[in-house]
């Protein structure tokens, strides 16, 4: 099945009915656009614009100065693959090939107001069921 482009015009392709489906939904802006990011993440993997981490890693290996187009990967290769996948996977450094550009104007911090207000609503929910 194809991800994000048509084939023969028989199947629009996935990601574009999950778009026309998104415009009819009801959301807010915040979820829309981290979904849509989501989206675009996909249909670039789809594309090849995004690597694989197969494609990454034996680019990785390829370029690498120890490793000789023999076959066999040295354990040096080895040893800097994995301290660069801790590096991207624990967020100290970011590959662009692998995972993509995005922005987020999503914060993880909920409001002191939302916050209190939300506090305020469960306690007296839960005053008018006792």
């Amino acid at each position: 099945m194809r991800l994000s482009m048509a084939r023969k015009k028989v199947f629009p392709g996935l990601v574009p009915l999950i778009k026309k489906y998104l415009d009819s939904a009801d959301m807010d802006v915040d979820t829309r656009c981290t979904v849509s990011q989501y989206l675009n993440f996909i249909s670039k993997r789809a594309s090849g614009e995004i690597w694989t981490l197969a494609h990454w890693i034996r680019n990785f290996v390829d370029k690498h100065p120890a490793y000789k187009h023999d076959s066999h990967v040295p354990d040096e290769t080895v040893y800097d693959l994995l301290m660069q996948m801790d590096a991207i996977s624990n967020g100290k450094q970011h590959c662009t090939k692998l995972l993509g550009c995005y922005r987020s104007k999503t914060d993880d911090l909920i409001p002191s107001a939302v916050r209190r207000a939300e506090e305020s609503w469960v306690m007296s929910t839960l005053k008018r069921g006792s």
